[in-house]
């Protein structure tokens, strides 16, 4: 029987998002083969809910899967900057971790909280490593690529000084300012700089938010201007890494991840609670459907903006479904927005995932207004695989799913008289809808996931060096 260790930032059954979602069917998957599964995980994911306590890790069962949850009381001793991302008292506790399961292989679903020190451990130990990544953490501390001012982003600039400015930017002025207050303070230099071209005042900015926020907060910046390249050699240590997207894929290239080491393997889908729901309940108006986290990323203001442009005696409705007070404030901007014109909007709370067949009979468009890249969102996949046409924003992951005109459509980033556009073509005529239903192929399963993963897990082992991907999609490299 060969062991595998799963790691995921956080898990079951206090976090229920996607990536823990697709851990926990992965790891059922491969328990079902006849392998040794153990899930190795950290909570809580956010430094404001961070509090002391004398446990260091936890051990359970969550539906059939063992699990090791490394607790506050190790993550917390001695927290800095650096520990976002090496941490290493989790190195020292994951070296006795893999001492005591021995797995042949270790899996790496995400290494936020855990960090990338557990990469040292199974690199000291001579185990091999394996990723499926689901978001940009190897390339972003914040995670989704995304500015401040909601701008989208590629990556560290060289320096990192814009993720300095993302993620400690309380503490760190705008440029303009900076530029400003040299201007005043001498003004001789003020004017050398007004008279250089705009891209070289932009450079000359930079330099000095480096030089600024170094003096304020050296260890935070050290750590956070290391951080590229400490992540960039550690994610090139695994022997194969598994994405779902070419815009993941491209991203990461794009940030110093070898080509030969990015495999496209699609995420599969759970389809034990969708069978039978190919088909909707009728209804008189159209049923507009949101099913997600309640957060700014999200875009759910822009969804129900859009939707409010319709009159009151418009056929349509739209139905809300996610915890309204998971994050409080931007809770209150969703409530205030709604109440300011609430006709025909449904705040429906959340519901156990055993019924998401059933909401989705009744739902006859989901809505997908996320404000970054997004990559794969089960709930497209959800959607798609119990025939619900997708409206998503225009950015690559979302759109590799959802194909505009043909299983759903698309509108422009951030534009929500883009997406009204849209929503009106389908409350004008909602005869495209059975178009698009007729148009979306079986949903791929988990099982056929799991199948690639094994493929790759048999190749790893049977191999010393990186694994080299087939497909089309990994030989085409970005310049």
């Amino acid at each position: 029987m060969r062991r595998v260790l799963l790691t995921v930032h956080k898990f079951f059954p206090e976090h229920k998002a996607g990536t823990e979602v697709l851990t926990l069917k992965v790891a059922q998957g491969l328990i079902a083969r006849g392998y040794e599964v153990l899930v190795v995980t950290a909570n809580p994911p956010d430094i404001d809910a961070r509090h002391p306590s004398a446990e260091e890790y936890r051990e359970y069962v969550h539906e059939g899967v063992n699990v090791h949850s490394i607790e506050e009381g190790l993550r917390l001793k001695g927290y800095t900057f650096k520990h976002e991302y090496y941490h290493r008292a989790i190195k020292e506790h994951f070296d006795q971790l893999l001492a005591r399961f021995k797995p042949d292989l270790v899996h790496i679903f995400h290494a936020q909280n855990l960090t990338s020190s557990i990469i040292d451990s199974c690199e000291e130990a001579r185990i091999p490593i394996v990723s499926s990544l689901t978001d940009f953490w190897f390339v972003c501390p914040v995670v989704q690529l995304k500015r401040p001012d909601g701008a989208l982003c590629r990556g560290p600039s060289p320096g990192a000084t814009n993720c300095l400015t993302c993620y400690t930017p309380e503490l760190i002025p705008p440029a303009a300012q900076l530029l400003e207050a040299v201007g005043k303070k001498l003004p001789a230099v003020g004017k050398v700089v007004d008279s250089l071209p705009k891209p070289i005042q932009s450079v000359c900015a930079g330099a000095l938010q480096l030089g600024y926020s170094a003096a304020k907060m050296p260890a935070a910046v050290r750590a956070t201007t290391d951080r590229p390249e400490a992540l960039r050699i550690a994610a090139n240590k695994n022997r194969a890494i598994m994405v779902p997207t070419k815009l993941m894929r491209d991203i990461f290239v794009e940030n110093g991840m070898k080509p030969e080491l990015l495999h496209h393997v699609p995420f599969g889908l759970d389809q034990s609670n969708l069978k039978g729901h190919q088909t909707k309940t009728p209804a008189d108006v159209l049923r507009i459907g949101f099913i997600g986290t309640i957060f700014e990323h999200k875009g759910l203001d822009l969804l129900i903006k859009a939707f409010q442009k319709f009159p009151p005696e418009a056929p349509a409705v739209l139905q809300i479904y996610g915890d309204i007070n998971q994050f409080p404030e931007y809770g209150k901007t969703i409530t205030a927005l709604i109440n300011s014109k609430p006709d025909n909007i449904q705040l429906l709370g959340t519901f156990p995932n055993a019924e998401l067949g059933r909401i989705l009979d009744n739902m006859d468009v989901l809505v997908v207004p996320s404000r970054w890249y997004e990559n794969t969102p089960l709930v497209i996949q959800s959607a798609l695989a119990t025939k619900t046409p997708v409206i998503a924003t225009n950015l690559g992951g979302m759109s590799e799913l959802v194909k505009h005109e043909q299983n759903g459509l698309l509108f422009e980033l951030n534009d929500y008289n883009s997406l009204h556009t849209q929503l009106a073509r389908l409350v004008d005529n909602r005869s495209i809808l059975k178009q698009f239903m007729d148009n979306i192929p079986p949903e791929r399963t988990i099982e056929a996931m799991v199948d690639d993963i094994e493929g790759i897990y048999e190749k790893v082992l049977k191999s010393d060096g990186t694994v080299t991907p087939e497909s089309e999609l990994n030989r085409s490299v970005v310049s």
